[in-house]
């Protein structure tokens, strides 16, 4: 249970300093009259008792490269209402480690599928379009050199940091690469970053931004799903790497079973030749590696690649600071097994991440360096786009209570699957759907960096509670109704703390998804430090109410 992880929090990640200070905001919310039967819930929060903390990498979505809607500046305003402040590039499945950012091309070999990028998908573009939202994860190439002879090179992998990071004075020489290719100095990338565009393009303008100031993105993460290169055999392919031999189709993927060239062991030398450059550049970025979600008990019977999150580990954890894990639940229900068994979907959070957490735990105990715990990242965390579903509004709920509990668990960085879609926003942006409401609820409740995450703790399985006290001086509580008939009438303590009386409400639930309204702001009142709310049937509800040092 999420409580028994909950205590090991202090070894995966360390909060300190905490600082409140004022700033306000004005926030909307629709409120329900509806009356419902009625369950009863208890609740307690301790003011004085921080969890964790947010912070600009801790929510983000991908900047699909194949999207030029991706790195349109009017969706800034959007994903700001929602609290996305992380973006992910240049996208998922393959096409990172194929791609070169500074030709804005891929790699090309039989067998490939490069798949299509947006003209206005450049890095030059992606990264102006991240300073504003907030910060970049960014995914390099480690499958393939520029000649489709190699896999990636840690030299292409340094320059990058070198254009995003780098200071134009630098005069550190980033080498050849295997093919021959020169890298230059940190200074001629970042210098180019600078410069305006010439008059005659020499190839380069897309990387002539005007922008002398380094971006100082933080998150870089060696390769995509690497595992996936056919190593383990034909049934997991998909990440092209080049470090073995190149497949001419998809079938000779399955040819590929055990090369040690493409082995969890191989691509630990290489990640630490890859952290080596990149460092050598910045040493104040953050390494991840893709990793192979434990095996969900019950679920998965058969872990199909035992070997490689412990073989990177053993090998390579001093040169990681995060790993990520692709969690995509799909909690069905007979006889199709294609309908999403909500219940199961809303009440199983807290033991399915109790389940990846607590043997990645363990094996940073085991082959990591003392006090050295990798950070948890999630590309995506989210629900399988094919199931059905009954009640779309569930994945409001879902996305409010999970990206919740991922933040108070100290995840660097969790992911939403899409920036546009049936769940977050339409192409227009003139309809948003539940995910993205989902996301405008945790918002409020927790709504810029450095807010912090209290102990929040709840009586039922079928109501969620999350707390914060923000920067503003406001303190926030969620509560998370997931019974689809039954309101429920909870009754709020909290401890070690006062608040003020006046306050807002903010509602949104089956009634708002169903006749469109969107969040909006209602007065809210208390009496002291406890009282109860009603929670209608499926709804998040949020209070903010001014706190007392």
């Amino acid at each position: 249970m999420i409580q028994n992880w909950k205590k090991q929090l202090p070894e995966l990640v360390a909060i300190r300093n905490l600082r409140l200070t004022a700033q306000w905001v004005v926030l909307g919310m629709t409120m329900s009259s509806a009356i419902f039967a009625q369950s009863r819930v208890n609740v307690s929060i301790d003011l004085s008792k921080a969890v964790n903390v947010l912070t600009d990498t801790s929510l983000g979505v991908p900047a699909l490269a194949s999207d030029a809607n991706s790195f349109n500046p009017a969706t800034l305003p959007y994903l700001r209402a929602a609290g996305i402040t992380a973006a992910r590039y240049p996208g998922n499945h393959g096409v990172a480690d194929l791609y070169h950012w500074s030709t804005k091309t891929t790699t090309r070999y039989r067998g490939a599928d490069p798949g299509y990028f947006a003209p206005e998908s450049n890095f030059g573009s992606f990264a102006l379009f991240a300073e504003k939202l907030g910060q970049a994860v960014i995914v390099v190439n480690y499958g393939a050199n520029f000649d489709g002879n190699g896999g990636g090179e840690p030299a292409e992998a340094a320059a990058w940091v070198a254009y995003a990071n780098g200071d134009a004075a630098d005069t550190k020489a980033l080498g050849k690469d295997s093919t021959g290719q020169d890298w230059h100095t940190v200074g001629y990338w970042a210098a180019l970053r600078g410069q305006s565009p010439l008059t005659s393009d020499d190839g380069l303008n897309f990387l002539r931004i005007q922008h002398p100031k380094p971006f100082g993105f933080r998150l870089w993460q060696i390769g995509d799903q690497v595992y996936n290169n056919g190593y383990y055999g034909g049934d997991h392919t998909g990440n092209p790497d080049l470090h073995g031999p190149a497949p001419t189709g998809p079938k000779d993927f399955g040819k590929l079973k055990g090369n040690e060239k493409l082995s969890p062991t191989a691509f630990t030398e290489n990640l630490k030749l890859f952290a080596q450059a990149m460092k050598a550049v910045d040493p104040s970025i953050q390494i991840g590696a893709a990793f192979v979600l434990p095996p969900d008990p019950g679920v998965y019977s058969h872990d199909w690649a035992p070997d490689w999150d412990k073989s990177v580990l053993k090998g390579a954890c001093p040169s990681l600071d995060f790993v990520t894990l692709e969690w995509t639940m799909q909690t069905l229900l007979p006889p199709d097994w294609k309908t999403l068994d909500e219940s199961d979907l809303l009440t199983s959070t807290n033991s399915k991440l109790g389940n990846i957490l607590t043997p990645m735990l363990d094996d940073y105990r085991k082959l990591c360096p003392k006090d050295h715990f990798p950070r948890l990242a999630f590309a995506p965390a989210g629900i399988a786009n094919w199931v059905k579903v009954e009640h779309p509004v569930v994945k409001a709920l879902w996305v409010a209570d999970t990206y919740a509990v991922l933040v108070e668990s100290g995840t660097l960085n969790s992911s939403w699957n899409e920036m546009y879609g049936d769940s977050m926003l339409s192409a227009d942006r003139k309809t948003m759907g539940p995910a993205f409401y989902g996301f405008q609820m945790l918002h409020i409740l927790a709504h810029s960096p450095g807010d912090a995450l209290l102990d929040a703790n709840s009586n039922s399985s079928l109501l969620s509670v999350h707390a914060t006290h923000r920067r503003d001086g406001y303190v926030g509580l969620m509560l998370v109704n997931k019974n689809p008939k039954e309101a429920a009438a909870v009754k709020v303590t909290l401890k070690n703390g006062t608040v003020g009386s006046t306050g807002k409400r903010f509602d949104y639930g089956s009634v708002q998804f169903s006749t469109g309204a969107q969040v909006a702001p209602a007065p809210f009142t208390v009496t002291g430090n406890e009282f109860t709310i009603t929670v209608p049937p499926y709804t998040i509800t949020d209070i903010l109410l001014p706190g007392h040092n």
